[in-house]
């Protein structure tokens, strides 16, 4: 039976490609499997010797690195709980993380452990370790006698993490150790990673979905509290040099490299490119296609379940080239099963009666063994997004979509954020794609403001790059959209975004900077 825990999938790959580089830092620094399995298996027994084992858990601050992954997967291999923080949290989000998961165990960069001067939580956590430097290493704490990973159970608890909460108060999702197997198989099935690969991966869980299939990771040289900001020149260097050969990440990250690719006349020279976590827009998926050499794939999940679904970009915009509404994310992957349920804002506590007819627009609910069953200490997060039906559990997304005779998903935005005008229902998602094919438009949000005593008013919010539009401009927007509604048109340079992508529309943010 193959293990459950991915610290000993490492030490299996690392039988098999001890020479193999398994991490390549921004710096071009190597660490092969057999590296890291040693390093894994020495930090796991000194972190054991320090008292960590099942039931305790770690919270987790370092930048995205080697040492992220030695001191995540050394946590995973003496038994216990990595609670994984993004780069951009603030004292609030961590402050949080301590509250939820109550970790033993702090590891942290030496600029992270002065956090410790501000916050009293981060105080209490018994044991600091710091990871980072040459003179305060982790190796200091490796054992010069490694052992081999804890037995585990399947449902026993491996990795915490908290989505954005750009929708809402962020909630702690609990990975166990089944539900990550699940997931690397089922990521693995879809990204179809090859014999001789190696990947760039910008987000942290393809980082582990790598080390399981034994393909090198080389991790991008930006800062990923800021993935819009990259610089694309540099990144193409390294993709150059490390002879990458596929990549997965936000659709920001990839829109400035695209563009840069498009300005100077270069490549994106991939054998494949995935990007997700966000909506990917015609315009980019276009883009992505005249420049990049490969395939491009657009993957459709979420924190609670990746991946859900997919579809090649040039799939996606012969498809969108008709006058079906909405976004087409492709067909769901086989692991999961998908349902379109009636827009509710309250709890439901069974599927009987809920889903509607093919075509019909709802919510998208999901169902498999990579699907996220609950939150971390949360029952109310719980009773609000999950529905419990016999065995199953079911995780509603909050996302809008309908399906079509092809079953394939048509993705119409945010359930929280439909218009509702006279009795019909009316979609961001709708909004946004016809918003995007007026020239000069970067970015598009459509809200219902509350507008007291009467229906709410529909707001286009634009992005350009003056920031500004002219009355011509407003009319073309206008008529573009008809024969949705739009009682207002509001442009601004910058529309603020989620910060883990930075390619959603962070729609509170953009609610208070409306006024």
């Amino acid at each position: 039976m193959d293990p459950v825990n991915i610290a000993a999938r490492l030490a299996e790959r690392a039988a098999l490609h001890p020479g193999r580089a398994a991490i390549v830092d921004r710096t071009g620094r190597r660490l092969t499997f057999g590296e890291l399995d040693r390093r894994v298996r020495a930090l796991g027994a000194g972190l054991a010797s320090r008292g960590l084992g099942p039931g305790d858990s770690v919270l987790l601050f370092v930048s995205l690195s080697a040492d992220l992954y030695v001191a995540l997967l050394a946590t995973l291999h003496c038994g216990a709980t990595a609670v994984f923080v993004d780069a951009w949290a603030d004292r609030r989000r961590l402050d949080a993380a301590v509250r939820v998961a109550s970790p033993k165990m702090f590891i942290g960069t030496p600029k992270a452990q002065l956090l410790r001067l501000l916050s009293p939580a981060i105080r209490r956590i018994p044991v600091h370790l710091t990871a980072g430097t040459r003179l305060l290493s982790l190796r200091r704490h490796e054992s010069a006698t490694p052992t081999g990973a804890a037995r585990v159970d399947d449902d026993a608890p491996a990795l915490v993490t908290f989505t954005t909460g750009s929708t809402g108060t962020p909630k702690a999702a609990a990975r166990s150790h089944s539900f990550l197997w699940a997931q690397h198989l089922a990521l693995a099935n879809h990204l179809r990673p090859r014999e001789g690969d190696v990947d760039m991966p910008t987000l942290p869980v393809f980082v582990l979905n790598n080390l399981a299939s034994g393909i090198p990771s080389v991790l991008p040289d930006f800062d990923p509290r800021r993935p819009a900001d990259i610089d694309p020149a540099r990144i193409h260097r390294q993709m150059v040099a490390e002879g990458v050969t596929t990549s997965g990440g936000s659709p920001a990250f990839y829109e400035r490299l695209a563009r840069w690719c498009a300005d100077t006349g270069e490549r994106i020279r991939l054998r494949a490119l995935f990007t997700g976590g966000a909506p990917v827009l015609p315009p980019l998926a276009r883009l992505l296609t005249t420049v990049a050499d490969g395939t491009v794939g657009v993957v459709y999940g979420s924190s609670e379940a990746e991946p859900i679904s997919g579809i090649e970009a040039r799939d996606m915009l012969a498809a969108m080239h008709g006058p079906a509404e909405g976004i087409c994310v492709g067909r769901p992957v086989p692991e999961v099963e998908v349902k379109i349920l009636r827009p509710h804002d309250g709890p439901i506590t069974e599927l009987a009666g809920w889903e509607v007819a093919r075509g019909e627009t709802g919510e998208v609910a999901v169902a498999g063994a990579h699907v996220l069953a609950g939150y971390l200490n949360d029952p109310d997060a719980e009773l609000r997004n999950k529905i419990r039906d016999g065995g199953r559990v079911w995780h509603r997304t909050g996302d809008a979509a309908w399906l079509d005779d092809d079953g394939r998903l048509w993705l119409m935005g945010r359930i929280a954020e439909q218009v509702q005008r006279d009795g019909r229902v009316w979609w961001g998602g709708a909004a946004e794609v016809r918003a995007l094919q007026v020239e000069g438009v970067r970015h598009a949000a459509y809200l219902g403001i509350p507008d007291a005593g009467r229906d709410p008013r529909a707001v286009l919010c634009v992005e350009t790059a003056s920031g500004t539009l002219s009355s011509t401009d407003r009319e073309r927007l206008i008529a573009a959209l008809a024969p949705i509604p739009v009682d207002e048109v509001r442009a601004f340079r910058n529309i603020p975004r989620d910060p883990r992508h930075a390619s959603k529309t962070d729609a509170a943010a953009l609610r208070a900077a409306l006024g």
